[in-house]
């Protein structure tokens, strides 16, 4: 049997400054990736010449500016190997990982796709590893359908993925999706194939500001939503609205901990139309609308104050 080929793709955009820990991380691998394919998805610093270092060893691809998911697929259109990985340019693989995958893969021919856990280090020094699964869900095969799937896709992380050329086929990234698009396709994928999770850490995240996961939360909770909607085949209809659920619970929760009732309001009701003997969801409304009317009871009071 021939020798497969990885290609590694990592959609870049202002990232000149941290490129070179990602591409370092490929080329220290004690198995090195056959394709590093950098996609500049038009981005206003030089990465050129943050890659001049590394000329030799990576196709630099350019685009105008389209997103993340555009740029990765359009790495993929030109990656030539049997294996598509995907790095984040902010982020690095752990030595072993292509070598224990392929392993994996040699020893498991059926499996299709393998995710694995990972590091995430926090701008305030701290680290947490992801994604916390049952033992028994670890270093095995895997053949999920229907809600299960789509669980584990939502768990699994780009940066540690990497896939079969086959079993990819022509899905690709949504580029309608601003966020939620990575998951959105390992839910097709993972309900398509046999999935194998190591449970070594492959790689490390670094949580960087920015991001619009992390500063637009309207935008991510609306676009999960059609993630969800759009999978309802795997999920069934309780299985949507119990998701829904989760999403508007998570909005209402994110704005109330910022201490911004207002905009928790309403993620916060619709959450009770699912959940409408949820405790927790009454007192998270109840929460929100207090603290949305506080500033305006408390600036009436001053100005009675200031009156008498």
């Amino acid at each position: 049997m021939a020798e497969p080929r990885v290609s590694v793709v990592i959609p870049a955009y202002r990232c000149a400054k941290v490129i070179a820990c990602a591409i370092e991380s490929l080329l220290r691998q004690t198995r090195r990736p056959d394709e590093i394919i950098v996609v500049d998805d038009g981005s206003p610093d030089d990465i050129a010449t943050a890659l001049a270092p590394y000329r030799s060893d990576v196709i630099l691809l350019r685009k105008e500016n389209g997103g993340a998911s555009s740029a990765r697929n359009a790495g993929i259109e030109i990656a030539t190997g049997n294996f598509v990985a995907f790095l984040d340019a902010d982020d690095f693989w752990h030595p072993t990982k292509l070598e224990d995958q392929l392993r994996i893969f040699r020893e498991h021919p059926e499996v299709g796709l393998i995710s694995s856990r990972y590091l995430v280090k926090y701008r305030d020094g701290g680290s947490e590893e992801y994604p916390d699964l049952s033992t028994a869900t670890w270093d095995r095969v895997l053949h999920l359908k229907g809600p299960d799937a789509f669980e584990m896709a939502m768990l699994v992380w780009t940066s540690v993925v990497i896939i079969r050329r086959e079993v990819l086929g022509d899905n690709r990234f949504d580029t309608r999706l601003k966020t939620a698009e990575d998951r959105d396709l390992w839910a097709t994928l993972v309900s398509r194939t046999p999935i194998y999770l190591q449970s070594d850490l492959t790689a490390t995240l670094i949580e960087l500001e920015g991001s619009l996961s992390h500063s637009d939360l309207d935008l991510d909770c609306q676009c999960m939503l059609r993630v969800v909607r759009r999978h309802q085949d795997l999920l069934g209809v309780a299985g949507v609205r119990r998701w829904e659920a989760s999403v508007y619970r998570r909005w209402a929760a994110t704005y109330l901990g910022q201490g911004n009732g207002g905009k928790a309001i309403l993620p916060a009701l619709r959450r009770l139309r699912y959940q409408p003997l949820s405790p927790e969801a009454w007192w998270v409304l109840a929460k929100s609308s207090f603290l949305s009317i506080r500033p305006a009871s408390h600036t009436s009071a001053e100005t009675a104050g200031a009156v008498h």
